[in-house]
């Protein structure tokens, strides 16, 4: 008789009219049943008069009787099975470690083949989502704005962007599920790491379950939750565009410049963003301490710790862009900045100085600095320095004034200082042009060199050049005056 592959013992009587080869086939046929159930199965004696049965676990193998024990040798039937019983548990005992070993060869090898797999499928998710992005980046006019009837409620832009960030968090989902499913069926095979596959689960799926009753038991609520986060995407999309409209002319409101719909569009979206969450989620959720009311709360209350600068800003910006202090295209200088005003937003204001340069200037430094007010026109002033000539001053000062009027208007000269080697001069204009204090320069350059009027040196120039060169030891000096004995070109 075998207990599997292996062999136990031998039959050599016939019993009940069975002969010694179909008893040993029943008996093999039990005790591979028996082993194959695995477990502990102790093998067992059990004597019934002459008679005497092994019993392997609960499973009655084989029945021994007086011709066994005379086949054999032995004096009884119990006594034959006493002495055959450590020969069937020495045989199980084999078969089972022969059987375990194979399963966990088995195990290796399936270990290997799902890692293989999951590597394989972990490849195929990256592969998939970067052909999926790329074929978005070249293709974007196949992904369309998604529209509420006339209401474009998301760009096209913006759902390229969605379609991205969804297809990186379903790659790495994705992957991260493969490693998972890999990590329990490890775990899973064999039986000294059974029980962390088991705890394994329950950690994970555990609160994804309970999760799951929870949303079920909501599931009214959000329904409603999710139509009227609808309704507030397509709110803010509408008024967006209604002040859109009005920046670029296409609406005509009374109430509200075409200037000023920039500024207002954000401060009412703003406003409708905040109201939903502190005033519209109580009565959604028919809860005024609900999760959403909280987050409106404490969203309030964290902008205005984080960006205390930013919204005293805003707060100054409304009263620069509704006061009209200045409007577009004025010439203004905030905080020893000028230029011409480009923009007016919330936050800055916006200049472009005489090379095209913007400069943004941000509206809490006009509560440190004045503020000059140009208007249209700016006062642009040249600083001119007339050395002695034989034409009169009041002569100059007429050409001066007739050059510069042909540039802007209100030219005025003022003597601002006379020394024995000349004059010091301020020619003004009023103009509007970009480059007008260049365009000045050019003109009384030119003027100047008609007329043949000298240029005279400033005073300080003077007393700079002797300075520097008192510093200088190649240039010689007299040593009475420490002046240079050399003479002087005027």
């Amino acid at each position: 008789m075998r207990v599997l592959r292996t062999p136990a013992f031998l039959i050599h009587a016939s019993r009940d009219g069975l002969s010694p080869e179909q008893r040993a086939d029943a008996a093999s046929a039990a005790l591979r049943r028996a082993a194959e159930e695995g477990g502990s199965a102790e093998v067992k004696v059990e004597t019934q008069g002459d008679t005497a049965l092994i019993v392997v676990g609960n499973r009655p193998v084989l029945e021994l009787g007086p011709e066994d024990a005379l086949a054999a040798g032995d004096p009884s039937a119990h006594a034959y099975a006493v002495r055959i019983a450590p020969q069937l548990r020495d045989a199980l005992r084999k078969e089972r470690s022969r059987s375990a070993t194979l399963i966990t060869l088995l195990s290796f090898a399936l270990v290997v083949f799902s890692g293989l797999l999951a590597l394989f499928l972990i490849r195929r998710a990256g592969s998939l989502a970067d052909a999926t992005r790329t074929w978005i980046a070249q293709h974007p006019e196949r992904v369309p704005a998604i529209r509420l009837r006339s209401i474009e409620v998301i760009r096209p832009a913006s759902l390229r962007a969605a379609l991205n960030i969804g297809v990186g968090a379903s790659k790495a989902l994705a992957q991260i599920g493969v490693a998972y499913g890999w990590v329990l069926i490890t775990l899973s095979l064999f039986e000294p790491t059974r029980i962390y596959a088991e705890q394994l689960t329950g950690f994970v799926f555990g609160p994804l379950y309970a999760l799951l009753v929870r949303l079920v038991g909501a599931l009214p609520l959000l329904i409603v939750a999710v139509i009227v986060g609808i309704a507030l995407v397509v709110l803010v999309r509408f008024v967006g565009l209604f002040f859109d409209s009005v920046g670029r002319g296409e609406t005509e409101v009374e109430w509200l410049p075409a200037d000023l719909a920039a500024p207002t569009s954000l401060l009412v979206r703003a406003g409708i963003v905040l109201s939903f969450f502190i005033v519209a989620a109580p009565l959604v959720t028919g809860d005024d301490q609900g999760t959403l009311a909280r987050v409106g709360i404490v969203a309030v209350i964290a902008l205005g710790l984080s960006v205390t600068p930013l919204l005293a800003s805003v707060a100054v910006g409304v009263a620069v862009v509704y006061g009209r202090r200045f409007r577009v295209d004025d010439f203004a200088e905030i905080g020893g900045r000028a230029g011409r005003v480009r923009a007016i937003t919330l936050l800055e204001t916006r200049l472009e100085d005489e090379r095209g340069h913007e400069i943004r200037v941000p509206h809490l430094l006009g509560l440190t600095h004045p503020v000059r007010v140009l208007g249209p026109a700016r006062p642009v002033t040249v600083v001119l320095n007339l050395a002695t000539s034989t034409i009169g001053q009041s002569d100059v000062r007429e050409l001066l004034l007739e050059a510069a009027g042909t540039l802007g208007q209100d030219a005025r000269i003022d003597l601002l200082a006379f020394d024995a080697d000349g004059a010091r001069y301020g020619v003004s204009i009023v103009s509007s042009a970009p480059h007008a204090e260049t365009e000045l320069r050019a003109v009384l350059a030119e003027v100047l060199t008609i007329t043949g009027v000298p240029l005279g040196r400033p005073a300080i120039a003077t007393a700079v050049a002797e300075a520097l060169a008192s510093r200088d030891p190649r240039v010689p000096r007299d040593p009475s005056t420490g002046r240079d004995p050399r003479p002087q070109a005027s």
